[in-house]
């Protein structure tokens, strides 16, 4: 099998692990209360050691198969947006700064991730119900926001050493 190809399999086989990890750990919450799954902290961690590609395909795949189950609405296409904003702001903090080098900017931008994500969903509304629509989103969203921003760091505590080892060592040379 020529090297390339060994690295697409390898890229498809982990696409599906972590999909399937943020899928049920989506729908299965670890922890009761709102908003606080670590789904974004394992965006957050694909993006910045294996790519933005990933992370994209990571986050939709995760939206869409994890709303299989937790139901379809208006709210799955601005979620899909609102994670690939998070994505796109990640790509940005990875060029302009040395974000893999300082783990205290990581864990403030996974903190402002969680905040990011929910006024996107909430401007994502607004196509629905225009500016009114946002403000009660937003207004009702803001504590929510809060747990999905706190629960960002604790997972990230958690979960930054071996996931980034494990994609280190797996994309190793």
């Amino acid at each position: 099998m020529a090297t390339e190809e060994l690295a697409g399999t390898k890229r498809l086989a982990l696409l599906g692990v972590l999909t399937a990890l943020c899928v049920v750990l989506r729908i299965f919450k670890i922890i009761p209360v709102p908003n606080v799954q670590p789904v974004t902290t394992i965006i957050m961690l694909t993006t910045l050691f294996v790519s933005g590609g990933m992370g994209f395909a990571l986050a939709i795949l995760t939206m869409i198969i994890s709303n299989i189950f937790l139901g379809f609405g208006i709210w799955t296409i601005p979620q899909i947006l609102a994670y690939g904003g998070c994505v796109l702001t990640i790509l940005l903090f990875k060029k302009l700064t040395p974000l893999t080098k300082w783990f205290w900017l990581q864990l403030a931008l996974v903190a402002f991730l969680g905040i990011e994500y929910g006024i996107l969903v909430d401007l994502g509304m607004t196509i629905f119900g225009g500016l009114p629509a946002f403000i009660a989103y937003w207004a009702g969203s803001i504590l929510f926001d809060t747990y999905h921003a706190i629960g960002n760091v604790v997972f990230y505590l958690l979960l930054y050493k071996p996931i980034s080892l494990a994609l280190k060592h797996l994309f190793e040379d």
